[in-house]
């Protein structure tokens, strides 16, 4: 039964590794793309974009609550 979980923690780190790097990858073309121009309006526009901040907190707080539950099994 071990080597499941274990498959399952590495298979959640996976995929939250990727998601990681596919929002990052993403938010680096977007910035890219802007001229020094744009760059400077877009930083002074008081926006409330938020970005990937929220996307990214959602999936280390779901990868996080699996792991502990993965650990609860793993003590008790």
């Amino acid at each position: 039964m071990y080597p499941l979980y274990y498959a399952i923690i590495i298979v959640l780190s996976i995929t939250a590794l990727v998601g990681t790097v596919v929002i990052a990858k993403n938010m680096d073309k977007s910035e890219n793309q802007l001229t020094p121009e744009e760059d400077l309006q877009h930083l002074k526009s008081d926006n409330k974009d938020q970005g990937s901040i929220p996307l990214l907190s959602t999936i280390y707080a779901i990868t996080f609550v699996i792991t502990i539950i993965l650990i609860w099994i793993f003590i008790f």
